[in-house]
């Protein structure tokens, strides 16, 4: 069953084509199944005649969830309420595809889509404990790009701060949330990491990728649910301690371009923050034509997961358009982004904090 919103939604969509153009993923793969078009038809026809889900399962899946498509819809409708309904009722029915199902059931063992367990008592070595900073380096830095989280904890060091560093075991739920949809299971499991993170105690919670950041700071609150301090990105917070004097950086020569993380800039509404740390660097910023709120996604770790090959090439387009900025180096600000990004002989992926780090 959907909801009255989604049906809505699903009805405006079905006739509309007006966002095919900017769906990354339909971009990359040239599939109309991939638009969000396609995906209502479906479920139209499903709700009408039902015993479609098997066959439109893969489809379903076959979605960032950017909202690229909402960013540009005149009438402000969000295919992405009926794309979550939909998995949560694949879920529920036992429809998921076999290499979705693989992913949630290492989801459901580890805590993240990588089916890998993290030794956060290595990571303690690096942190102080009983901090008033407590930073969410979140699964995907911690696994796919751990050396990012030690640049961005050696900048707080720098600026004098001590942090203590959230156990990643501890779900944030973005990726559940986007492979099921908003049910029971994913509501609890994010009121026991809001419990585990707020008895630390801190009085700042520092988020490093945006998918976590726009739980805490979003969903948490609709859902009714309290993290106990004020949360932040790693974007704004560094950019307040620029701002504040509290990092020395040697100004550099060159020129960049920055790929907008498209949960960072289109849910959050943060987009000057890293440019803003660019600028103190002392680099050259040349802009991308998708840019800002109009960011064209490059994937994201839970599609990934199970739908590598079509990251893949929604990367690789990513850092064309970036080498034809005629920048040397392409910045980004999300783990999951800098660990699809992939410039090849073209053009340098840097990570931010990374990058400033060497600056300091």
């Amino acid at each position: 069953m959907l909801t009255y919103e989604a049906k809505k939604t699903i009805n405006a969509c079905r006739f509309c084509w007006m966002c095919r153009h900017v769906c990354p993923v339909g971009v990359a793969t040239g599939k109309e199944n991939n638009g969000p078009r396609a995906k209502a038809m479906f479920l139209y026809l499903n709700e009408k005649k039902g015993n479609l889900e098997g066959e439109i399962a893969q489809d379903l899946y076959e979605c960032a969830l950017c909202n690229a498509c909402a960013a540009n819809c005149e009438t402000g409708y969000e295919p992405a309420i009926y794309i979550r309904e939909a998995r949560a009722n694949l879920a529920a029915g036992g429809l998921v595809p076999e290499k979705v199902e693989r992913v949630i059931d290492a989801l459901e063992r580890t805590g993240n889509v990588y089916g890998a367990n993290i030794d956060m008592q290595a990571w303690e070595k690096e942190c102080k404990k009983d901090c008033g900073v407590l930073v969410y380096a979140g699964a995907a830095a911690l696994i796919k790009t751990p050396e990012n989280v030690r640049a961005f904890l050696s900048l707080l060091n720098k600026a004098g701060l001590n942090a203590s560093l959230a156990n990643a075991n501890c779900s944030s739920v973005a990726a559940e949330y986007d492979l099921l949809g908003d049910v029971a299971e994913v509501r609890e499991k994010a009121t026991k990491c809001a419990s585990e993170l707020s008895s630390h105690g801190a009085e700042k919670l520092i988020v490093l990728d945006p998918s976590d950041a726009v739980m805490f700071k979003q969903k948490y609150p609709a859902w009714g649910i309290r993290v106990d301090m004020e949360v932040v990105t790693a974007t704004s917070f560094v950019a307040g301690l620029i701002d504040a004097g509290k990092l020395n950086i040697r100004r550099q020569s060159g020129h960049v371009t920055y790929h907008d993380p498209c949960r960072l800039a289109r849910d959050l509404d943060e987009t000057e923050a890293a440019r803003h740390i660019i600028a103190a660097m002392g680099y050259e910023l040349s802009e991308m034509l998708e840019s800002r709120k109009l960011t064209r996604c490059c994937g994201g770790q839970v599609l990934a997961a199970h739908a590598p090959e079509i990251v893949e090439k929604m990367a690789a387009s990513r850092a064309e358009e970036a080498a034809r900025t005629g920048a040397e180096i392409l910045v980004t600000a999300c783990p999951g982004c800098f660990a699809n990004l992939d410039g090849g002989e073209y053009i340098e992926v840097a990570d931010i904090f990374s990058l400033l780090d060497r600056c300091t």
